[in-house]
């Protein structure tokens, strides 16, 4: 793969080819994507585009900014998945472009090209970026912020090649736009938004302070000293304005609308409390959890995670290319800033880390890069090692695949035949590297993942999600019954919630808690029909009219419980093909 100026077009593409085929193909994944999707649906109903609720309920648990995308993709594609979808694969499109530039300006145009394929083709950009969820808002605003600092604040060498060891000064203008880029961060995610995008650039600039040649006096006082002039040369002042001035008005509006409640709820509920200690079970190893998130999201790069860590060490710790080792510390300080606190915070998820992925990348795209150019016999050894795990991997998706979907989604086995990518392109690495080609070798490596994670995410979350979830359940609904047809939940996930939401006049469902709730709901509306968890089943049935039954069955995704739809027997009765497309064999 040669280093050309259409390296912006050939990352696009490839991430694209990643995000965007089958986008709207797979339901909605219980419980984030649904919740999101539902309360920008009740945007898109009412007019309200300021307070987000769920299902008649306020939402506390994120800001408004993934809303506000939401209803750019409903515009564009319909109040459907890939309306959900659509921004945040543009968005990470967007961030993949951004690391391009990013490892470009930190390093070299080809390690730059690298660090733009190993973002677009890694697990976790598959994933997040093919969620209707405000993780892919969050990054793409972070990484624009990155980009932005690096543009403004670069301190060249004398010959303009790269960077020098000296205290950064960034430019007023270049402030401003990181605010700007925070402050619609913070409107994505909250305050995280904008205070560890400061402490990765704040750390940086205190590295580069205390660097600095021209600083005098004992260690301490270098540090000292090093502090206030990071604070001062990263305008701190400046960006913390700029924020305020984007993502307060929303904050101030929604806090007066609600009486404070949601500011509240969403301050002390799910940003400390959810620091202080694990909420809704996602909890972790401080030293491990992430690691472990890290590699599996980076696959299939991560398979020399080791000789890239190994290659960073050895650039942060160099001064022999006092430009490589300026850009490296910058990405460990970005990354750094991510991984420790949310290390330390009581509740994990794989999604808090992935702003850090962009550094990851470049640290992959240099590696990468100075494979290429400067190779050694021990490196070329180690690099067999990488091409075994690539294709051990391979087997293990050959052999895992099959096991689970045979367990809950029968017919999509097939999907284990993915796993031959990894073993081929590892195959071909190998021949390739041993022919002393080695850039033949990382392409044959960008092809692998493209094809890995781009057949996986656009493909098999297609084959699974259709043998059930609410979307196939509520089809069985008599489509000209749902002008006057209430719906109501009991025990439901979240995606019924928008599916009836789509179907049903009253633009809410009625969360139901207990069978006699379900009794009255079935008198005051004598049509209606309700969701119902499978495990509800027999206490709910049991108060109902005997003219009352079991319509269809189907299994939530990706969680595969059981869900029912009950409803009056006379108003749709499914066939035998209606239960086995929705993947439950017909009841007895």
């Amino acid at each position: 793969m040669s280093i050309t100026n259409r390296s912006g077009l050939t990352v696009a593409i490839v991430a694209a080819l990643v995000l965007l085929p089958n986008l709207g193909g797979p339901p909605l994944w219980d419980d984030d994507e649904p919740r999101n999707a539902a309360c920008s649906l009740a945007m898109h109903t009412t007019g309200d585009w300021v307070v987000p609720t769920f299902n008649g309920r306020l939402r506390v648990e994120k800001p408004v900014l993934v809303n506000w995308l939401h209803l750019a993709g409903f515009a564009v594609a319909g109040v459907n998945e890939t309306g959900a979808r659509l921004a945040s694969a543009l968005l990470t499109i967007g961030t993949c472009l951004l690391t391009l530039r990013i490892g470009q300006a930190l390093f070299r145009p080809d390690a730059g090209l690298w660090a733009g394929l190993a973002m677009a083709t890694c697990l976790s950009t598959g994933v997040g970026g093919r969620a209707a969820t405000p993780d892919a808002p969050l990054v793409f605003c972070t990484t624009l912020a990155l980009w932005l600092f690096i543009r403004g604040a670069r301190i060249s060498t004398a010959d303009g090649t790269g960077w020098r060891d000296a205290a950064v000064q960034l430019p007023a203008g270049a402030a401003i736009g990181v605010g700007v880029a925070c402050g619609l961060a913070v409107l994505a995610k909250g305050p995280v938004g904008l205070i560890l995008p400061l402490v990765g650039l704040g750390g940086f600039c205190w590295w580069q302070a205390a660097v600095d040649p021209g600083r005098e006096g004992g260690r301490l006082l270098r540090l000292a000293t090093a502090f206030i002039a990071a604070c001062h040369g990263l305008r701190l002042h400046v960006i913390l304005a700029t924020a305020a001035a984007v993502s307060l008005p929303w904050y101030v509006l929604v806090t007066i609308r609600t009486g404070g409640a949601w500011l509240h709820d969403f301050l002390l509920v799910h940003n400390v409390g959810r620091f202080a200690t694990p909420m809704e079970g996602h909890s972790g190893s401080v030293i491990l959890y992430y690691p472990i998130v890290v590699l599996i999201g980076m696959f299939p790069w991560s398979m020399a995670s080791a000789l890239i860590a190994a290659h960073a060490r050895r650039t942060v710790r160099s001064d022999a290319d006092s430009s490589d080792t300026v850009g490296m510390r910058l990405t460990v300080c970005w990354i750094a800033a991510w991984v420790v606190p949310l290390s330390l915070a009581g509740t994990k998820l794989p999604g808090y880390v992935w702003p850090a992925y962009p550094a990851i990348a470049a640290a992959v795209g240099l590696f990468v890069a100075d494979w290429i150019r400067r190779p050694s016999v021990a490196t070329d050894g180690w690099m067999r090692w990488a091409w075994s795990f690539l294709a051990a991997s391979g087997i293990a998706i050959g052999v895992g695949v099959p096991l689970v979907t045979h367990r809950f989604a029968p017919g999509a086995e097939w999907l284990g035949l993915v796993g031959l990518a990894p073993v081929i392109g590892a195959a071909v690495a190998w021949i390739c590297q041993a022919a002393s080609s080695r850039r033949a070798a990382a392409t044959a490596w960008a092809a692998t993942a493209c094809c890995t994670v781009g057949i996986l995410l656009s493909v098999g979350p297609a084959c699974v999600g259709h043998v059930g979830g609410t979307r196939q359940l509520l089809a069985a609904i008599p489509v000209d019954r749902t002008a006057t047809l209430p719906i109501a939940s009991f025990g439901a996930p979240a995606s019924a919630v928008f599916y009836a939401g789509r179907v049903t006049p009253l633009g809410t469902v009625p969360q139901l808690d207990h069978p006699t709730e379900a009794a009255a709901f079935v008198a005051a509306h004598p049509n209606g029909h309700l969701v119902v968890h499978a495990q509800f089943a027999d206490q709910v049935t049991a108060v109902l009219p005997d003219s009352y039954g079991v319509l269809r069955s189907a299994n939530s995704f990706p969680t595969f419980h059981e869900v029912l739809l009950i409803g009056p027997k006379s108003a749709a009765r499914p066939t035998r093909l209606a239960l086995e497309d929705a993947g439950r064999p017909p009841r007895r």
